[in-house]
């Protein structure tokens, strides 16, 4: 079972050989639930070898081959929690794990149903996390799949010790006459904490920026101590650094609940950019610059005129697009389906994939499209 990326996501949106078969199984991280992905496996299979013609099975069951070898390994999806993708032609089979959950579904048509790959490809972006903890500095670099920790280069400081070395302050009392000696003592002691702080933290974030992020322009997320994160966002120059936090002990930290944590983040500005995306597509139609016309839509694929597309998520249109006619053919008997031919073209001619949870108020047809003209 592979990831997705770029490589893989070319290999399958250009595939050659026909028929192409893809099938979409939901799949559990434990027991009783990942036994229970066997069988519905199982029955998806039986449900394609009922819905193909006479004509289709020998081909059919040529593409169904490889995917019943997997049913054989008892533990192929235990331990994971998201959806198995499964492709098979004449050429290519690939069985692919995507962290997002989507509906149980198999497809048959002469190109793979890629839909969920290409919205799935513009949310999965790499991050860099900086975790600031009391005593140490951790850089991670994650994506939708995980997050793992980077070995520093050695020039970066990963203590305040090494950062400052001589020059850190002591944070010793200094004595005073009577019962100002406590609070004369604290306040300087707190004085030259900040002080340190300050100090080591431009540090971290000059390195930082310098060695990383300057180079990869990839979101900078930052976990430390609520105090630490006020300080360190008041004094960064890393253009990288993205506003949220994430406030936690990061010494005491969990890997997971921190990755679960910077998704959430991350998710939630994702939304707002794709909010302000649908706004433009509101203000477009009245401009003749967007359209939910799936007709329509098919002939701005072709010419390469779509900036966005938006897809309600598991929605279906049947029939082909030609491409010699310049027309979409819907056809409810087909196994073919309209809306990936139309993705197909966009992701082709660079436009960006959106699926969407609740479209079908703003797109009546489960579609819809933002051009560049």
């Amino acid at each position: 079972m592979k990831t997705l990326d770029i490589e893989l996501l070319e290999t399958l949106t250009t595939v050659n050989s026909t028929p192409a078969l893809s099938i979409y199984l939901p799949v559990h991280r434990n027991l009783p639930e990942s036994a229970q992905d066997h069988l519905t496996l199982k029955n998806l299979l039986r449900d394609i070898r009922a819905q193909m013609s006479n004509d289709q099975q020998h081909v059919v069951e040529k593409l169904i081959e490889p995917i019943e070898k997997l049913l054989n390994e008892k533990s192929f999806s235990r331990g994971k929690q998201g959806t198995l993708a499964i492709f098979s032609s004449a050429d290519v089979f690939e069985t692919i794990f995507l962290p997002e959950v989507y509906p149980s579904a198999f497809y048959y048509d002469d190109c793979f149903y890629v839909v969920p790959l290409l919205a799935f490809t513009s949310i999965n972006s790499s991050f860099y996390l900086l975790a600031l903890g009391k005593n140490h500095v951790r850089l991670f670099e994650g994506d939708c799949y995980g997050l793992e920790e980077i070995t520093l280069e050695d020039h970066i400081p990963t203590t305040m010790k090494e950062a400052l070395g001589d020059d850190l302050t002591d944070n010793h009392l200094h004595g005073a006459a009577g019962g100002s000696a406590g609070i004369h003592g604290y306040m300087e002691i707190t004085d030259e904490k900040v002080t340190d702080n300050t100090r080591f933290f431009r540090i971290v974030d000059r390195e930082i920026d310098e060695t990383y992020c300057k180079h990869r322009k990839i979101p900078l997320l930052l976990a430390a101590l609520p105090e630490n994160i006020s300080l360190f966002q008041s004094l960064s120059k890393n253009e990288c650094l993205v506003p949220d936090a994430i406030s936690l002990n990061a010494d005491g930290m969990d890997k997971s609940d921190l990755h679960r944590r910077a998704l959430h983040i991350l998710e939630t500005q994702r939304q707002l950019a794709l909010q302000k995306q649908i706004n433009r597509y509101a203000v477009g139609k009245s401009e003749h610059l967007a359209t939910d016309a799936i007709a329509d839509i098919a002939v701005n694929a072709m010419d390469g005129r779509i900036e966005r597309l938006f897809v309600a998520a598991g929605k279906r249109f049947p029939g082909t697009v030609s491409l010699s006619d310049r027309k979409i053919k819907p056809d409810t008997g087909s196994s073919g389906d309209i809306i990936n031919k139309i993705a197909l073209l966009t992701y082709k001619n660079g436009g960006k994939i959106h699926t969407l949870a609740h479209a079908e108020g703003a797109f009546p047809e489960g579609i819809g499209a933002l051009n560049r003209f």
